[in-house]
């Protein structure tokens, strides 16, 4: 589906009956990195996909994660959703921490997948900025290519080529000023460890074990700073914990969804 919202085309799936779930894609992938979660989770629930402006399908280019959160929004208020359960995946749940921030009152439930709450540190957005001028510089393939190898368990890179030929295909297409436009807001995103405390909805904390990007202690942390947080650690996954053993990843999203009502 593609409406105008918040002054871009934004594109995205709604599939199912039930609960309203959102997902939120990472970078610098689109909505169709969820397409095992959807399959799985659509027979029970209401799985709404959307694609951040940027990316898939979606017109405008990134400038913040609050901005990025206020499209959320306005997909929600298009779709009258009066409470929703939000999930976001790395850079997506960065948007989710800043959706929390100012619209905690539609959440009936929180899932922080593969994603942490806070700031990146000064050699952190330097490496963004250095990916930024190395896209800029080269093009995008190289900067992908290592991305790749980042997000993806040694073991998955050692043993499971088509996995890591899959997670190379979801981020096909994806354009250049769009992968600028994701590392220069997710290195401006503010801290979001003090909204923790904050949090009152039923919540998931999920992480592969292999994950390099966002480490088992840092969820670890996050969700002990949660009350009542599930902790899930996916064995055999890095960072794409979803695409890299989808059962898993989608059995504990089942358990924790029967959670809320």
């Amino acid at each position: 589906m593609i409406a105008t919202l918040n002054g871009i085309r934004l594109a995205w799936d709604d599939q199912g009956q039930g609960m309203p779930v959102i997902l939120l894609h990472g970078f610098p992938f689109s909505r169709w990195m969820w397409r095992a979660q959807v399959a799985s989770l659509a027979r029970g629930h209401r799985i709404i996909t959307p694609d951040f402006r940027g990316f898939g399908e979606s017109g405008g280019l990134p400038e913040g994660l609050e901005q990025l959160a206020e499209d959320v929004h306005a997909l929600v208020e298009h779709l009258s959703l009066p409470r929703f359960v939000l999930g976001g995946f790395s850079m997506g749940g960065y948007v989710a921490f800043r959706y929390l921030a100012r619209h905690a009152d539609r959440l009936s439930g929180l899932m922080l997948l593969d994603t942490r709450p806070e700031a990146d540190t000064d050699e952190g957005k330097q490496r963004r900025y250095a990916g930024i001028e190395r896209i800029r510089s080269e093009g995008p393939q190289g900067f992908l290519e290592d991305f790749v190898k980042l997000i993806v368990s040694p073991r998955t890179l050692e043993s499971r080529p088509e996995v890591v030929a899959e997670v190379r295909r979801h981020m096909e297409g994806v354009r250049p000023d769009a992968l600028a436009g994701g590392l220069r807001a997710m290195a401006e995103r503010p801290d979001s460890t003090p909204l923790l405390g904050t949090v009152t909805v039923p919540t998931l904390v999920l992480v592969g074990e292999d994950d390099k990007a966002t480490p088992v202690e840092a969820s670890r942390k996050m969700a002990a700073a949660i009350p009542g947080t599930d902790l899930v650690i996916i064995p055999g996954a890095g960072h794409v914990s979803n695409v890299e053993q989808p059962d898993a990843f989608n059995a504990a999203l089942q358990m924790f969804l029967r959670r809320i009502r």
